[in-house]
């Protein structure tokens, strides 16, 4: 990747236009639109300008390529316009190439990622999504109860995972980088209730893992995969055994910190397996709704995931000298005083 393609990357990652950015760094767009189609080179005082206004340092137009076009699957809970995926897009770039670039640092290699057998797996039908995430949970034995981690889960075998900072209307995506083979890569929104984080974790899950037939809708279907992967019917089936006539809140936040989803999906949990009817269903969810629950739930959040790997690669890297702290923690995102806030010296 050239040095003007990196200054197009950062600047739409910025949600700037070439305008804009022309006006922060006291040239014409003319000579922006010139910097990233090659014509001429930028020198290295308009280089650090470029840097302050894109909020980069100068040697990230000097990255090596790692990942070239992604076609990220979102989840999202409102429309997203196009020029703010174009920026989420950039922005999860940048960071999987930061990571990447720590990997092969520390490990000169990426790890491998294999399919588990069988997937990614065509669903024809919701009870082929149901078998399809009890076989997975299987094969990674996860056992029959909550899930601790999904975070440390989805990375123990071989997941890139992420967070990046995003708005309100972007809860994930997720999608196949290109890299000596496809690697796996789930991004989620950095900040969100760790309930509602676990399940766009385990919603992207499904994305990667499942083929949906045509008369399936893919949402759906990522969303029914999501329930039964981290609440598989036999637990929840212990706690609401029978056919249930009313569920109280207190039950529902009980069973939401035991699973780690909300206990709006519990709801919808309990009636996809037929634990509540349609009428109930219906009755609890305009209940979250008109109390402004569907937004906030009462009650204790879930805390939210963290994934640790690549602080922990930044940290390795930087106590065996390959890199300094400075470029550690550029490379994830961070500052350094932030990568070494938590760093114990018992000297």
């Amino acid at each position: 990747m050239s040095i003007g393609a990196r200054i197009k990357q950062a600047r739409i990652r910025q949600g700037l236009s070439l305008r804009k950015l022309a006006k922060e760094v006291g040239v014409s767009q003319t000579a922006i639109s010139k910097y990233e189609k090659g014509v001429i080179t930028p020198d290295s005082q308009m280089l650090i300008r470029l840097a302050r206004a894109l909020d980069v340092k100068p040697s990230f137009f000097l990255r090596p390529v790692r990942v070239e076009r992604i076609k990220p699957i979102y989840r999202k809970r409102s429309a997203l316009g196009k020029k703010v995926q174009r920026q989420i897009v950039e922005q999860v770039r940048i960071w999987l190439e930061g990571y990447l670039d720590l990997i092969f640092i520390v490990e000169g290699s990426l790890p491998a990622f294999s399919w588990p057998e069988g997937f990614p797996r065509v669903v024809a039908s919701m009870e082929d999504v149901e078998q399809a995430a009890q076989d997975l949970r299987e094969m990674w034995k996860v056992g029959v109860g909550p899930i601790e981690n999904l975070t440390e889960l989805l990375e123990d075998h071989q997941i890139i995972v992420g967070q990046i900072d995003a708005p309100e209307g972007f809860d994930g995506c997720s999608f196949l980088a290109e890299i000596d083979g496809d690697v796996p890569v789930i991004v989620t929104r950095r900040g969100m209730p760790g309930d509602r984080q676990r399940f766009s974790l385990a919603h992207e899950l499904g994305h990667l893992m499942l083929s949906p037939e045509k008369n399936l809708n893919a949402e759906r279907v990522a969303h029914r995969f999501a329930g039964a992967f981290l609440v598989p019917a036999d637990a929840l089936k212990r706690y609401l055994d029978v056919r249930r006539r009313r569920i109280s809140l207190a039950e529902l936040h009980l069973l939401k910190h035991y699973f780690g989803v909300s206990m709006q999906a519990l709801v919808r949990r309990a009636f996809d397996l037929d634990i509540i009817s349609k009428v109930h269903y219906i009755g609890l969810m305009k209940k979250f709704r008109s109390q402004g629950w569907h937004r906030e739930e009462p009650g204790e959040p879930v805390q939210e995931e963290k994934a640790l790997r690549s602080e922990l690669l930044a940290q390795r890297a930087t106590m065996e000298g390959l890199i300094t702290p400075h470029r550690a923690a550029e490379l994830i995102g961070t500052s350094a005083d932030a990568l070494f806030a938590s760093t114990f010296d018992p000297t």
